[in-house]
């Protein structure tokens, strides 16, 4: 059993200790997990851009693989608003990305906002999870504010680099939990829907 400080330290530093080679297989075999994923109905598709530096979970593997196979499905990524933390989101299309203070791109320009209630299906940034599919993000409760004004069907999607931990025993109320994650070993399915 874990808090979610504790995960944040220990996940962080087993992330910092992977070679290039094992992060890019981690992230080969993510793919291929997500592959197996069904994306029935699925019209708009929400996920973060890495930041690979710190060895996120690279979804631009993902998104290379939804453009060239799922040509009708609009991908849709975050800008963060550092006053209210609150996100906005926008199609990934042809316009500049600048990267923000904590190092991720987003959407600048005449970006295509996206109302929260046309998203499908949502990649969730995590440090880890656990068997219940609680997840641990990075604290600051950008994706639990933003999933809490999404449909209640949206599909919750957690990448994790990791296999889950027993237990996160500070899991509160407005945590919102995964419906499934997807590690490079495995799909933890958390609820029916994706099933």
């Amino acid at each position: 059993m874990y808090t979610k400080q504790a995960c944040r330290v220990r996940f962080k530093f087993m992330r910092d200790q992977l070679s290039d080679t094992l992060y890019h297989r981690f992230n080969v075999k993510l793919l291929k997990q997500f592959k197996s994923l069904s994306l029935e109905g699925i019209a708009y598709f929400h996920t973060f851009l890495p930041v690979l530096a710190k060895k996120e979970p690279n979804t631009l593997l993902l998104i290379e693989y939804l453009k060239k196979n799922y040509p009708s499905i609009k991908i849709v990524v975050p800008k963060s608003d550092l006053q209210t933390n609150a996100m906005t989101h926008y199609v990934l299309g042809e316009q500049e990305l600048v990267t923000n203070k904590w190092g991720i791109a987003e959407p600048q320009g005449s970006a295509h906002q996206v109302a929260v209630e046309l998203i499908d299906m949502v990649l969730l940034p995590l440090l880890t999870f656990d068997l219940e599919g609680n997840r641990v993000g990075y604290g600051k409760g950008y994706y639990d504010r933003f999933l809490s004004t999404c449909r209640p069907d949206v599909r919750k999607i957690g990448l994790s680099l990791f296999d889950p931990v027993d237990k996160i025993i500070d899991s509160e109320a407005h945590d919102i939990p995964l419906d499934v994650c997807i590690t490079p070993t495995k799909v933890w399915f958390f609820s029916q829907i994706n099933r």
